[in-house]
């Protein structure tokens, strides 16, 4: 059963009826919450450049910087680098810490170096003061013996005298 009147504006409104499905209305739709969980949404994956390519850019802008007039932010521009990126592998380059030696998984970091390089240096100075103690009382050893030597021979004689006897019974 449909009813049609007219509505307050004077135009004819129709009540009652069901719309079909493959009929779209102007109104926006709402989203589905039901599906809200499964909806994947894009992210930016951010570039990873391998050490060889920065060692590039850093030969190739050297080489831009002789020739001025904007050569060095129009490679740049071309390859979607950012001038303080530059700087900075620069100065990683100047450290030595860009280089083409790979540290691992994990690299140490320049302080870490260091401190167990010091830490290194301090056991092998320690350990060659007690090579020094060693070696002196290594040469005392050895005067004693020489030393004690000459006592011992005359304890030898009179050992193998008292042993001759023991044997003789």
């Amino acid at each position: 059963m449909i009813l049609q009147h007219q509505g307050h504006n004077g135009s004819e409104v129709t009540e009652g009826v069901r719309r079909t499905t493959d009929v779209t209305s102007d109104l926006p739709r709402r989203p589905d919450t039901s599906m809200s969980g499964t909806e994947v949404v894009a992210r930016a994956i951010r570039r990873r450049l391998s050490l060889a390519y920065k060692l590039k850019v850093l030969e190739t802008v050297s080489h831009l910087r002789t020739q001025g007039h904007g050569a060095v932010g129009a490679y740049l521009r071309e390859e979607g680098l950012y001038y303080s990126s530059v700087r900075a592998w620069e100065r990683l380059h100047a450290n030595g810490e860009l280089t083409a030696q790979r540290k691992g998984a994990k690299g140490k970091n320049r302080d870490t170096l260091l401190a167990e390089n010091k830490k290194l240096r301090r056991k092998l100075e320690q350990s060659e003061k007690h090579l020094v103690k060693a070696e002196l009382l290594i040469e005392l050893q050895k005067k004693l013996s020489s030393i004690l030597d000459l006592d011992s021979t005359a304890h030898e004689k009179k050992s193998t005298t008292y042993e001759k006897d023991y044997d003789e019974r």
